[in-house]
């Protein structure tokens, strides 16, 4: 689940939004982005699905 966070992160970064704005914008817990941003936490692919909307890139492109 690393790449995952760090791809989460560099997605977020490139829209330069918050762990905060991404939050708003899912619907997902700021303290749950942080999470999977750090590799602490395996997102379910509901959460994923949201996140990749939220910071505008395919949910599969979060697993490359």
């Amino acid at each position: 689940m690393g790449d995952l966070g760090k791809n989460l992160r560099a997605a977020r970064k490139k829209l330069d939004l918050t762990q905060e704005e991404v939050a708003q914008r899912s619907g997902v817990e700021q303290g749950e982005v942080s999470r999977i941003e750090r590799g602490l936490r395996d997102p379910q692919v509901s959460t994923m699905e949201k996140l990749a909307a939220a910071v505008e890139v395919p949910p599969g492109r979060l697993f490359d």
